[in-house]
């Protein structure tokens, strides 16, 4: 049959073999089941050219959009995978490959009116590129393959955040590459419009059912690719959170018949503090040499505070590490995320009045579980709109609204006997030298010194938070914790596909009143002795519920509580990013 086979047939058909080969030298032989997809799509190409006047167009069309679509092998061989991919894992996406190109083709070929085809080719090619073309941005900018944590980041972000990174990572070089990826997706897609049917009749479109069935059938058999696989565990992971805010009435009616929960707690004003990518390596309190934290340094002279020495993060990104962070759920229990109370919940149920204060955007391209549990919040304050503007409508970062802009903001709060106070900065959010004014600019030297102002600067501000808390009546007690760190040391940022064990190395400090030391002395001493315990802060939602005095065995374990006598320190138990890492394994757990 080969060598009945014109030159197009033949170099095409030919380069398939070539590349299967070339592939296994690399990885190995693939399965028998798997050479199947092979034997298939080499019979499928060859017969789906029968439809067309010229087999040199069709052949082109399909090199090019072959080469467009597992054009990102050239970045999974290049770089690790968080899962390493097998010599099947490419087979299937090359035959996915070819019968998504092949369905685009006879596709649009039946449309006969020129523009329409145009159209219909270019909005075809446009959709199935977005992935492509994500791909090779990250790759480019981050010199990674892009995961699912990075897909969701993606999701969640906002357009100034977008803006910053693309500022802070991007390259001249990046943006030519990107270009061409576009231009090889443009030029795929003049090369589509090309190709005609033969003249019409009912063989032929017998024949042209049967191979889009076929071509159907196959891209639904090999849907689990390199990208298709990549793009559903992304919808699944968003599920996930979608579900979260759809269980909301059930979730409080749940609350509602726990007997330790409804109307319980101590009185008073409590306060957490939520960091932004701060690691506890680059802060001179936890001994780095510069002392870009007087304040937290000077206090922790005083009784009242209380630094905790060994905690880390339950994950690398914000919207994961928060969602257990805030919630009951966490990677030493069991419960359902979609289930789980969040700390607003609870702490409206126990009678609180809840107070969200924030200098992050209230929402990004996707809503997530910490949108949800702050739209809980009795008072919110926000100092910047839903996709990151300024409230006065202004789009970039200005000195109003640094951090310090939250302090003011605690004399607009209305207080209660019993109120929960929950703060959300900016921090160490990159691009680091749009988080502090140019008065805290003390360092210009070292590869960090931007990062290790905006330290500076956000050690000032909890500064200023203690001192407005404590002309508070019946203020009780602060915590404060970063959502996760930063890899700041290797400049990758908190990017997963780089995990960097300082990614998840997070400062934890308290503050507690002199009345919450004197009248509660016993919960103050184990605090004290516990400093030098393993935490991770998935276990926030523990320490908050013994601060506020709600107990109830229904939503949490005195073992995760690091405010209990019953607290389980064995680091072999503790884990990062999700359950994935052990802590162990971090040399500073040495």
């Amino acid at each position: 049959m080969f060598y009945r086979l014109n030159k197009y047939e033949k170099m095409f058909l030919g380069a398939y073999v070539l590349s299967v080969l070339l592939l296994s030298s690399m990885l190995g032989l693939p399965p028998l089941r798997h050479l199947i997809f092979v034997i298939l799509s080499l019979i499928i190409i060859y017969t789906c050219g029968r439809l067309f006047e010229f087999k040199k167009e069709y052949y082109k069309a399909l090199t090019g959009l072959a080469i467009f679509y597992c054009s990102v092998f050239f970045v999974t061989l290049r770089v690790d995978t968080v899962v390493p991919l097998s010599i099947s894992d490419y087979i299937v996406h090359e035959s996915f490959a070819a019968s998504l190109a092949m369905l685009i083709i006879i596709l649009s070929s039946l449309i006969n009116n020129k523009v329409l085809r145009s159209i219909v080719v270019m909005a075809s090619i446009c959709v199935t590129a977005i992935p492509i073309v994500i791909i090779w941005g990250y790759f480019f900018s981050a010199n990674s393959f892009l995961t699912v944590e990075a897909c969701m980041a993606i999701l969640q972000t906002n357009p100034l955040e977008a803006w910053q990174y693309v500022s802070d990572y991007g390259s001249f070089e990046g943006s030519l590459g990107l270009m061409l990826v576009c231009g090889v997706g443009y030029t795929c897609a003049r090369l589509v419009q090309l190709c005609d049917l033969k003249e019409t009749g009912w063989k032929l479109w017998r024949l042209v059912c049967v191979l889009i069935v076929l071509n159907v059938a196959m891209g639904y058999r090999t849907r689990e690719n390199i990208v298709g696989t990549l793009i559903y565990d992304t919808y699944v992971y968003a599920s996930q959170y979608g579900n979260y805010q759809k269980n909301r009435q059930h979730r409080i009616e749940n609350l509602a018949l726990l007997p330790n929960v409804t109307n319980q707690g101590a009185k008073g004003v409590y306060v957490l503090v939520i960091g932004e990518s701060e690691t506890r390596d680059h802060m001179g309190s936890y001994g780095y040499y510069r002392d870009n934290t007087p304040v937290l340094e000077s206090m922790k002279k005083e009784d009242n505070m209380i630094v905790f020495n060994k905690a880390w993060s339950c994950a690398n990104d914000t919207v994961s590490a928060l969602t257990y962070a805030l919630t009951n759920k966490s990677q030493y229990n069991e419960f359902e995320l979609e289930k789980a109370f969040s700390l607003v919940e609870v702490a409206n149920a126990a009678g609180y009045q809840t107070v969200w204060i924030s200098n992050q955007a209230q929402y990004g391209l996707a809503d997530t579980p910490i949108t949800a549990i702050a739209s809980e919040a009795k008072q919110q304050i926000w100092l910047r709109d839903k996709v990151g503007h300024l409230k006065d409508g202004r789009y970039l970062d200005i000195p109003d609204y640094y951090d310090d802009k939250v302090v003011s903001e605690l004399e607009n709060v209305k207080y209660d006997d019993k109120t929960l106070i929950v703060i959300h900065l900016m921090g160490s959010h990159n691009s680091y030298n749009l988080r502090y004014p140019k008065e805290f600019a003390r360092f210009s030297d070292g590869d960090s010194y931007e990062y290790d102002n905006s330290i500076l600067y956000t050690d000032y501000v909890l500064g200023e938070i203690l001192k407005k808390c404590n002309e508070i009546p019946d203020f009780q007690g602060l915590l404060y914790f970063s959502d996760h760190g930063e890899g700041i040391d290797a400049h990758v940022g908190h990017d997963n596909s780089k995990f960097t064990f300082q990614m998840t190395r997070i400062p934890m400090v308290m503050y507690l009143s002199n009345e919450f030391v004197k009248n509660r002395g016993e919960d103050y001493r184990i605090l004290k002795n516990n400093t030098n315990n393993y935490f991770t802060n998935d276990l926030i939602f523990e320490v908050m519920m013994g601060l506020m005095k709600i107990d109830s065995p229904d939503i949490y374990n005195n073992t995760n509580n690091i405010m209990s006598n019953s607290y389980d320190n064995n680091v072999e138990r503790f884990y990062t990013s999700y359950g994935k890492r052990r802590l162990v394994d971090d040399p500073a757990c040495k």
